[in-house]
């Protein structure tokens, strides 16, 4: 009990971000962020322990929590991320950025799903590509080479749209 409640405070502000970023609104993160330490908890009480690697296998728990949410979900069909389905919130919370942050959020905004979550893990917060790998059921060579093209696609998105002078 007491390794699940350093868990929580350890990685529940990360989680929550990681959890609000994929499904747009806050009702729904909150929701889903209690249900994934509910399920820790019920890990932890069944085997007496919470494995080695904790932080990767936290996320790979929201990860597998936030898919099962858009499944259940007969409105939107999964995958459909919250800024393309039409939340007004995500533009407003970038209307005081600069230029750069603008074509910054562009650029995300064009990446595909499974691309987005890659930038979100590596450089929102933090995750080395071993527990990438972890949640994303890849490996580590794969998701390196993935995310310098990634990084080199945004890199080029953001510098047309700087330009552009948006």
């Amino acid at each position: 009990m007491e390794a699940c409640l350093q868990l929580y405070d350890r990685y529940f502000d990360d989680v929550y971000r990681f959890v609000l970023f994929r499904v747009g609104n806050r009702w729904d993160a909150e929701d889903l962020v209690s249900d994934i330490f509910r399920k820790v908890m019920e890990y932890a009480h069944k085997h007496g322990a919470i494995p080695e690697h904790e932080r990767a296998w936290l996320f790979a728990i929201a990860n597998n929590r936030i898919i099962d949410h858009y499944r259940r979900r007969p409105e939107q069909a999964y995958g459909t991320d919250p800024e393309q389905a039409g939340f007004e919130q995500i533009p407003q919370m970038f209307e005081a950025a600069s230029v750069r942050n603008d074509c910054l959020e562009d650029a995300l905004l064009k990446l595909k799903h499974e691309e987005r979550q890659m930038v979100q893990l590596k450089y929102m917060l933090g995750f080395a590509y071993q527990e990438m790998s972890q949640i994303l059921h890849k490996t580590e060579d794969w998701l390196r080479i993935r995310v310098h093209r990634i990084r080199k696609k945004l890199a080029g998105e953001i510098e047309a749209c700087m330009e552009k002078g948006v």
